[in-house]
């Protein structure tokens, strides 16, 4: 199994703090979610994180013009230039201060970074190669007071900067002295913002009281470019208009602004208030354009595209993100993260779509591949709990709460269909298991220490399982195939148990509908209490995970203990922070594992729990392999491994100002209601990997952290993204390779011909890109031959996950080509798979390994059915399941596509309709009254006349049929029948008869058409102009029906 697993995006988090940006372009937008940023194409749909591992939470974003290349800057004052391309970091800088403003310069040759009272100017990174990428190129001071906002003029000449001195200052970056630094006063309350107008020096200054000054200034960017002279006046600038916020009833509005953009070239200012409205005015007039209620709470920032028509919105509250098409009145894009720390997640079986479960009584879904939320269920009363999807049903989905009921989601029509509780009486439900065929779901209480399983088609309560003396933390369905009629079910407890239960007993239930009692087969003895639990895909193992950080492993067949993994010191617990007494040493003593989770190929398993990391161990071995550090965001309890004891006061008092000084959350001691209370806690959340899970298909897996759903991939999954900071950068992969089976070598093979040793080369290496190239040039007449010769180990492990992705939707433009190959794959190699899965049960150790060289050894492991100890069957059956989504789709889209043609069709023949009606407009102008009578009957005429063609229309051209039944129901396919059986002289004779009947049929055809015709060349010597005009669109109505006719036909 590949192990150089690399982060790829970041779910459930859209706005964490800062400053939102968008691109040059305007179609994508950039919102900082804790110490990395993450991309939101707005056309497409489509999210990606950049993984920029700033050490504090990042809280200003700047894009340079000219250059793929994000600036930011953490609370901390660490600045980070990173390109847009690769997502890499290229060089960091530290401020050593908190920073307040970052902007590029228009040209794209300054960052002004405002600091304190101070601005750095910056000479920013150029398309040349430079040694230095941010030289500094000097200081702007004048400011009693720390920095709003800074704004470059059009000619990236001069800054306009709001601070708390109640002022903004005027400054030129290069030496002027027609104007150095000019003071705009006159505010009573800080000033904001401060920006300039398009091609002017003219301002705007917003003051956080609601009061908008703008300012006129005598020079323009011409003049001040002149060269000096003794007699030229210095720049002024005079107040030309003040304004303040009212509302609909004309009363000033008295709410605190929290943010405001402008957009110079079409002169609209956006202002966002405390309560969630935002404000649109066209300058200078200030005439409200539009105001609308965004946000429940507070807005942090709001940020204008480069055409105005997408304003976004972020609010810091409950991490929520909105983008606003003002023009239209409606919400292109609305995200909202979970309120609170997420409990659960899992896979679907296609390893499309994930679930997770949040403390904030939510269900949400959303898409691998986009990274966008499907959907938010919002059914539960109280926090869920566990969440799952049965293996053969990727359209439910099932959740428990701790409010007693057990849920499960139609994905499809997006509802819940089915509620399940326990009658009369309320429980808190804990965890959640469902069975692989779908039909039965489990749930273990909190308090009532028992276990209860459902029917879901029913929703009936089949069996209550008892026997614990503590609540259930975990429970599983064995997955094995030879278990399948059994429903074999494990619950572990904080007992000190686990316990597995037979449920033969519930299919009779379920079909009548009584309650059947589950059997207790096996207990298993643990040394202190069950954390959680899960079984390898086969079924032949079960891991648990204890209350310290022990991990036991249990063979199911005999129930003895196969091995054990002390976790204790991976998990390399750091104290939670300044205030926390309590040594690591200690503090590791009372961590543990909160989620444990095999691999596809059963060999390797991945836990998580109360630290940072999130530990890969091997089973066999009991070792660790790898680690991976979920986040270094030291804005997060929990994060730094160790304190400096000296600074404890120093740090916890500036940490505390700091905090008050913000407003973040804080929690008051018991007995405080109001006032300011002295002795409040800030508090700050602890990082934690609450669950973790593979992917059905092995090439990837997620976990649910204090920060979101981080979700890690290899090259092989598919996930690399398009956006700017996709994952392009990988280890390579040596396995089953040789120095020839390189991309060059696969290249020149395609361009010498040879498609076959190319297409070998590319499913060996597994590159996305070079597969996609080779497979693109094979020509349509060779797929067959091709998907004929190649071997099944590299259709099982390549190609067909490959299909699978790219027959996703929105992956490729050759959906055709890619299902013709899925055709001709899945036809030339289903008796092999056949074969392989009447065998895919078979236990490793009946192939007696341990008595058999390596040869030997080699060739068993090769032998079909083995696939599954090696994990690869299992993801060859999640590739099919995501393939057969794809096509499903696929064939949605084309129903829908076919629906639009005839919604084309019929409403062409309603316009047809039209020319044949007495009310149609060119008629009733043209014509008289009397006339109107006589082309009244004449249309009715001209109309039975059409409905004849119709009808002989449709005796000639029948129904569509597949095409084995239209030779078999034609007159020729009758004569082929009967000539298949008969003698020399018999098929002359039926040969003769047919070709008799099809002549007959043919001449009187032809003399139905020029009957017809000539009753129509009479009829038009008598017709008016207008009538001729209607029997023309009669005959165009006739050609569209004979097209539409064709057309179903060749469908």
């Amino acid at each position: 199994m590949k192990l150089n697993f690399k982060f790829t995006n970041l779910f459930g988090t859209a706005y964490k703090c800062g400053n939102l940006c968008y691109t040059s372009n305007g179609s994508c937008l950039l919102s900082s979610v804790g110490n990395q940023v993450t991309i939101f194409h707005l056309l497409r749909d489509e999210a990606r994180t950049i993984a920029i591992n700033s050490h504090f939470n990042i809280e200003h974003i700047a894009l340079s013009p000219i250059l793929p290349i994000l600036f930011t800057v953490d609370c901390n004052g660490g600045g980070s230039l990173v390109s847009m391309l690769t997502g890499n970091v290229i060089t960091t800088y530290s401020f050593r201060h908190p920073v307040s403003a970052v902007s590029f310069s228009p040209d794209g040759k300054y960052l002004a970074v405002a600091k304190n009272h101070c601005i750095m100017v910056f000479l920013a990174p150029e398309p040349s190669r430079s040694v230095n990428s941010l030289e500094l190129y000097r200081f702007l001071y004048g400011f009693q007071d720390k920095i709003k906002n800074i704004d470059w003029s059009s000619d990236s000449k001069f800054i306009v900067a709001g601070s708390d001195d109640m002022t903004a200052r005027v400054l030129s970056v290069r030496r002027n002295p027609k104007l150095v630094i000019y003071t705009l006063s006159g505010h009573k309350a800080p000033v904001y913002s401060a920006f300039v107008a398009d091609g002017s020096l003219d301002c705007v200054t917003v003051s956080v009281d609601g009061e908008v000054r703008l300012w006129n200034c005598d020079s323009t960017h011409h003049d001040l470019d002149k060269t000096p002279s003794p007699e030229a006046k210095k720049a002024l600038f005079k107040l030309q208009s003040r304004f303040t916020y009212r509302n609909a009833l004309s009363q000033r509005i008295n709410e605190t602004i929290t943010s405001v953009t402008f957009h110079r070239k079409l002169k609209i200012l956006v202002t966002a208030f405390e309560s969630g409205i935002i404000m649109l005015h066209q300058l200078p007039e200030f005439i409200l354009i539009e105001k609308a209620k965004l946000m429940a709470d507070p807005v942090s920032s709001v940020a204008i595209n480069s055409s105005g028509d997408w304003v976004a919105v972020g609010s810091e509250e409950h991490g929520q993100l909105a983008v606003w098409e003002w023009r239209s009145k409606s919400c292109h894009l609305r995200l909202s993260s979970h309120a609170n720390e997420m409990t659960s997640i899992t896979f679907s079986p296609d390893g499309l779509l994930l679930a997770t479960a949040g403390r904030d009584a939510k269900v949400k879904i959303w898409q691998v591949a986009s990274g966008r939320a499907l959907v938010t269920f919002s059914d539960h009363q109280a926090p869920v709990t566990q969440v799952a999807f049965p293996a053969t049903k990727p359209k439910v989905v099932i959740s428990s709460s701790l409010d007693g009921t057990v849920r499960a989601f139609d994905l499809t029509r997006y509802r819940n269909f089915r509620t399940m509780s326990v009658p009369n009486r309320g429980v808190q439900l804990s965890s959640l298991a469902a069975d692989p065929l779908g039909e039965l779901a489990a749930a273990g209480a909190l308090d009532a220490f028992d276990a209860y399983v459902w029917s879901i088609k029913t929703g009936l309560l089949l069996t209550v399982l008892t026997g614990h003396t503590a609540p259930v933390s975990s429970l599983e369905f064995n997955p094995g195939l030879e278990f399948y009629g059994c429903l074999e079910l494990v619950t572990a407890s904080w007992d000190g148990t686990v316990r597995t239960w037979n449920l033969a007993d519930c299919e009779t239930a379920i079909a009548s509908k009584d309650v059947a009692g589950g059997t207790m087969t096996e207990v298993f003895t643990l040394p202190t209490d069950a954390i959680c639990t899960t079984y390898r895909h086969d079924g032949h193992e079960l891991a648990v995970a204890l209350l310290n950080a022990t991990i036991l492993f249990f063979d199911t067949s005999d129930g003895r203990q196969l091995g054990s993994i002390e976790g204790r010191h991976d998990l390399d617990v750091a104290q939670v922070g300044v205030d926390d007494l309590v040594t690591p040493y200690r503090a590791a003593k009372e961590r543990k594992f909160l989620s444990i989770t095999y691999s596809a190929d059963g060999d390797h398993l991945l836990a998580g729990g109360d630290s940072k990391y999130i530990c890969l161990y091997s089973v066999p071995d009991c070792l660790l392999l790898k680690r991976f550090e979920v986040t270094i965001n030291m804005s997060l309890q929990g994060v730094q491994e160790a304190h400096d004891r000296r600074k404890f006061l120093a740090a916890y008092s500036s940490e505390a100002a700091a905090a008050k000084e913000e407003g973040r959350e804080a929690l008051p001691l018991p007995g405080v209601r109001s006032g300011d209370d002295h002795s409040r806690r800030w508090w700050r959340p602890d990082v934690r990997v609450t669950s973790v899970r593979f992917s059905p298909t092995g090439d990837a897996f997620a976990a649910t952290a204090t920060e979101g759903v981080f979700v890690y991939a290899l090259e092989t999954a598919g996930l690399g993204s398009s956006l700017l900071g996709g994952v392009q950068n990988w280890l390579f992969d040596a396995s089953s390779v040789d120095e020839e089976t390189t991309p060059s070598n696969a290249r020149n093979l395609l361009a010498e011909g040879n498609l076959a040793g190319a297409l070998d080369i590319a499913l060996r290496l597994r590159v996305h890109d070079l597969l996609e190239e080779v497979i693109e040039s094979v020509p349509y007449s060779q797929v067959n031959y091709l998907a004929r010769n190649l071997p099944l180990s590299l259709v099982i492990r390549s190609l067909v996950p490959f299909l699978a992705r790219q027959l996703e939707p929105g992956r490729s433009r050759h959906a055709a080509f890619y299902v013709a190959w899925a055709d001709a794959v899945l036809h030339v190699h289903a008796g092999a798979l056949r074969r392989s899965l009447t065998n895919v049960a078979r236990p490793r150790n009946k192939l007696q390994l341990s008595t058999a060289t390596d040869e030997q050894a080699e060739e068993r492991l090769k032998q079909p059915g083995v696939l599954l100890e090696h994990g690869e069957w299992r993801a060859f059956q999640a590739s099919l399941v995501r393939l057969q989504s794809s096509l499903d789709s696929l064939k949605g889209s084309l129903l829908n596509r076919l629906e639009g043609v005839d919604a084309v069709w019929s409403y062409l023949s309603a316009v047809a309709d039209m020319a044949k009606g007495p009310g149609y407009p060119l008629v009733s102008i043209a014509a008289s009254e009397d006339e109107g009578e006589e082309e009244e009957e004449e249309a009715v005429t001209a109309a039975a006349t059409v409905e004849e063609e119709e009808e002989v229309r449709a005796t000639e051209l029948p129904s569509p049929a597949p095409m084995e039944d239209v030779v078999e129901s034609s007159p020729a396919g009758a004569v082929k029948r009967s000539v298949s059986n008969a003698t020399p002289e018999e098929e002359f004779a039926l040969v003769t008869a047919g070709q008799q009947e099809d002549n007959l049929e043919t001449s009187t055809r032809k003399k139905r058409k020029a009957k017809k015709k000539g009753n129509l060349q009479h009829e038009s010597k008598t017709l008016t102009p207008v009538r001729k005009t209607k029997l023309k669109k009669a005959g165009v109505e006739q050609k569209i029906g004979s097209k539409k006719q064709f057309v179903a036909i060749a469908m």
